[in-house]
């Protein structure tokens, strides 16, 4: 079962994952892409989703791309989410995308 964070936790791993914000409630990444682009990392996250059996929220509007993770069950964000941000990141810099949307 996944680790609910305090607000020290949470601020630590936002520390370590660039382009994140948020607090004990819900992170958030927003990055500009375009629509290819986007179609092809959103696939690449939903299979290391199921692989986390853990997956985000994305939301795709005019060539911004937002994804949002919090674990339901615990009614917050845990370390679950932490992992699965982290390899968001992953991807989005393989694919290039590194600067978050401001």
């Amino acid at each position: 079962m996944p680790t609910k964070l305090d607000a020290d936790l949470v601020a630590d791993a936002l520390g370590t994952l660039p382009g994140w914000t948020g607090d004990t409630s819900t992170i958030v990444r927003r990055v500009i892409m375009d629509e290819e682009t986007s179609d092809e990392t959103v696939e690449k996250i939903s299979i290391v989703a199921n692989e986390l059996n853990h997956h985000p929220v994305v939301d795709r509007a005019r060539g911004v791309t937002t994804f949002t993770v919090w674990t339901h069950s615990q009614g917050g964000v845990t370390d679950l989410d932490i992992t699965l941000a982290s390899r968001i990141s992953e991807i989005l810099r393989q694919h290039g995308i590194g600067d978050p949307v401001s």
